[in-house]
């Protein structure tokens, strides 16, 4: 079941991108964000930039997963431009959770009438690669070493999805 996040959903949302942080290229924060790092960010949201969690549970308490869409650049010409983020609880791979939040996320930007989804992709992150080729994205640039984390270089791939 996925839906809109609500703030009693940030410290579940929290633990899921924590876990990445400390024990993965996912993201290349080097930080756990704290609790007030991660309000400040569901805060902050735009109305095109909505926030979505999957939910275990036909209650939809436990949240295995969440998604966003964010700002791409800051520059104003750039607005109908978004960058999505999925994030799926660590004992859930290979359930569709990933590809059911992206879906969505594809979704919502078209209804907001966004012009295209940006992935920033570490490139050893072999399943998000395939996750957004799945569902259309085409790589668009490759950055070799301009990331750092666990003492080396890392590259970036840039996949796009422009929306109908």
């Amino acid at each position: 079941m996925l839906r809109l996040a609500t703030a009693a959903d940030l410290p579940a949302i929290n633990d899921i991108y924590n876990h990445y942080v400390a024990n993965s290229t996912t993201t290349y924060d080097e930080q756990p964000l704290s609790a007030e790092d991660r309000r400040a960010w569901f805060t902050a949201r735009l109305p095109t930039h909505p926030v979505i969690v999957a939910c275990l549970d036909d209650a939809q308490q436990t949240v295995v997963g969440f998604g966003a869409l964010s700002h791409f650049r800051a520059k104003h010409g750039y607005r109908f431009t978004v960058e999505n983020s999925v994030y799926v609880r660590q004992d859930q791979h290979r359930g569709g959770i990933g590809s059911a939040i992206l879906a969505d996320l594809i979704e919502r930007a078209q209804t907001l009438g966004l012009r295209a989804v940006v992935a920033v992709i570490d490139s050893t992150q072999t399943a998000s690669l395939a996750l957004h080729a799945k569902h259309g994205f085409k790589e668009v640039g490759r950055f070799p070493q301009i990331g750092h984390k666990f003492g080396r270089w890392l590259d970036v791939v840039f996949m796009e999805r422009i929306l109908n």
